[in-house]
Order: structure tokens, then sequence, then C-alpha cells
């Protein structure tokens, strides 16, 4: 393992000293390149621990070689469940706003890095009980190598699959794109545009700025405020999304990533997209329409002219990121979709070695039994209802 006697792991617990590491964490992102994203800048991570830490306490594990940082873990702990059983967990710093997590390594130094993490985590092994790290891109090559470590130590462990989350690349030009998308998809595309344009004069914004966010920002609260999101609880209008995106508009436009999509119709802010954009990836972060316009699908046109832009002027954006699951309406405009995991690490401690038992065990064969029983049921309801 290269370099690993000159590695030092140190672990951050003051917020005042996270903050200070921004220029040393934004050197290690921009060197890691195509490897990177937005979702492992510091901006993201500092952004998100102020509105969203709670009663969890910070665990940043900083890696340097000589001085130099090679190896970031943005961690947290925090007491959680891991189906009902209460657990100390050490987690990535990451909610339902964080669309994918990784920890930043140098590739050169990625054994050594990751060796060195490990035995840092288990050093400290009497206060936690479950490493639990939460919607890892399924390519990552440190979620490789980690298991590969975890193999050969003899490590108790599983990885799970989390999600399938649609992406697409951005080649070729738009008339081609376009035309390569189903008939129906491209019928009633054009549909929803005619639809707009008999109900008035639209137009398409696109927001760069902190000030050109400020100076819509109410339009789109209140587009927010009549938006299905509303409904289930998770509005961008919502004082504590507010505040974060706020929060993350301002870090954002300082990075030179924020692109906020606006539509208008008759002068009125009807439906808006919020991406970033870095690391040669374009991320949909959240999207809302004003429900009072539903049968104008607002939300569906303003994404095609998000997209076109994008293909027109890519300004080096190679990928475009959807975020989420594969929702059915995402997959008129992609194929291809990246896979997001999850892995649990349990240490031998007895409490974690039990919480181990219940999640690898007795979880498994409880939902083993729901679902022969569940299928009995249907066979049986299938089977009486073909005697009428």
């Amino acid at each position: 393992m290269p370099g690993m006697s000159m590695l030092k792991v140190d672990t951050v617990h003051d917020s005042g000293e996270f903050a200070r590491l921004k220029p040393e964490w934004d050197a290690l992102l921009s060197a890691l390149e195509e490897r990177g994203s937005v979702f492992m800048s510091h901006a993201w991570h500092h952004c998100w621990w102020r509105h969203f830490n709670a009663h969890a306490a910070l665990n940043l594990l900083v890696v340097r070689r000589d001085g130099e940082l090679v190896g970031l873990f943005p961690l947290m702990r925090q007491l959680t469940f891991v189906h009902g059983l209460p657990v100390r967990s050490i987690c990535f710093m990451e909610n339902w706003n964080s669309l994918h997590n990784d920890a930043l390594v140098l590739p050169k130094f990625r054994d050594g890095v990751l060796h060195a993490v490990l035995e840092t985590l288990y050093a400290e092994r009497q206060s936690w009980d479950v490493l639990q790290l939460n919607n890892i891109p399924g390519n990552s090559e440190n979620c490789d190598r980690l298991i590969s470590l975890l193999t050969e130590a003899g490590g108790n462990f599983q990885l799970r699959h989390s999600m399938d989350t649609p992406y697409l690349e951005i080649a070729g030009e738009w008339p081609d794109f376009f035309g390569g998308r189903s008939t129906r998809v491209r019928k009633t595309l054009r549909n929803i545009q005619n639809g707009l344009a008999r109900s008035g004069n639209w137009e398409v914004l696109q927001l760069r700025s902190w000030q050109e966010y400020l100076d819509v920002r109410e339009g789109i609260l209140q587009v927010a405020r009549k938006s299905w999101t509303k409904r289930i609880g998770d509005s961008l209008a919502d004082p504590v999304n507010a505040a974060f995106f706020d929060d993350l508009a301002q870090a954002a436009s300082a990075q030179g990533w924020l692109s906020i999509w606006l539509l208008r119709l008759n002068g009125r802010e009807i439906a808006f997209e919020f991406h970033l954009r870095g690391c040669n990836k374009q991320h949909a972060l959240r999207a809302s329409y004003d429900a009072e316009f539903a049968a104008l699908s607002p939300g569906a046109f303003l994404e095609m002219q998000a997209l076109k832009r994008v293909f027109q002027e890519p300004q080096g954006v190679q990928f475009f990121d959807f975020g989420g699951s594969f929702d059915t309406y995402k997959k008129r405009w992609s194929d291809h979709s990246k896979e997001l995991v999850s892995l649990q690490v349990f240490n031998q401690r007895f409490y974690s070695r039990l919480a181990a038992l219940h999640e690898m065990g007795v979880v498994p064969v409880a939902r083993s039994i729901r679902d022969r029983l569940r299928s009995r049921h249907e066979r049986s309801e299938s089977g009486a209802g073909s005697q009428y």
C-alpha cells in the first residue's frame, strides 16, 4: 500500500474546523476530476450540516500524507434504528436531498487511505454499532476496494441494492436525440407545447446567479406551496427546506454550479427545476409545478426545455442525472440507469453482532415468510375467483 506508513487520520468534531477545511477539500475534489460530484463537495456538506444535522455529531475522517489531504470521509454519528432495533450509527452526512454519496480519495493512495480509515473505525468500535453508508454509486472504486478489504479481514458486513437511478449521456445534437424518442413521446410533448401556446405567452428562464434567484425567489416558493410536494410534506417552501435551498443557491452560485429553470405563463411562474451542475454532470435536484396548471403538464414541458438547452449549450456537461428512482415519466428521456448500493458494517462487540444477526438473519427470514404467505394468499384468491 503506497505511502501507508505516512498516512495520518484525524477526526473532526468541531464545526469551525469543518468550515476551515474548505480550501483543502476543494483542492481534493478538483484533483478527482470526473470521479467527483457536487455531492462530494465542501459547499454541499457544509450547507447540509447547517440545516439537517439535528442531534447528530460531526465525525469527519480526514486523511493526510505528509500534511497533504489525500482522503476524506464526510461522516456523522447518530442514534438510529435497524428494522426497529436501536443502534449507534456512523453514516454519511445525507438525507432525502442527497442524490448519492461517496468518500473523497486520491486514487493512487486508495488502498492505504481505506485501510487506515477502517483501522481508525475499528479502534473506536466501542462507540458505534453499525457503519451505514447509503446510496453509493455501484461503480464506486472506493466501495469496491472497501468490500475487498472487509472480506480479507473477515469483516461482518452486507452490501444491498438501494435503487436504480436514471441518467443521460449528453452527446450529439438535440434534434437527433429528440428524434430518437418514441413517436408517442414526441407527439405528447408537442401537444403539451401547443397547449401552452394556446393558453398565452410562455417563457423559460435559466438562473445562474444568487441575485437572479433572489429576484424570483417568492415566485418559486409560491409554485412550491401549490405543488404536489406540499401535500406530501416535502415542499421546497417548507421552512427547513426553504432555508436549506436558499443557502445552497448562494453557495452553488459562488461555485458556478447553480442552474435553476423557471417556466412562466403570461408573466406568472408555474413550474421550476432546481439543478446543480459541476464536475461534468448536471443534477436535477428538485422540481415542482403549480397544481392549478396541471392539465397543461408544465413540469414535463420545462424538463424538455431544460434538456434541450443542455444539449445546445452543454458547457462541459457530459451526464444528466435525473435523480431518485427510475420513475416511468423519466423513461421518456433515458433507457440507462446507474445502481446505488448501501453498505452496512458491523463490528465484533456483542450488541453489534446482535444487530447483525437481526439485520442479516431475522429480517430476511421474516421477509421470506411474509412473501410466501402473501403469494399463497394471492393464489388462493385467484383460485376462488376462477370458480365464478
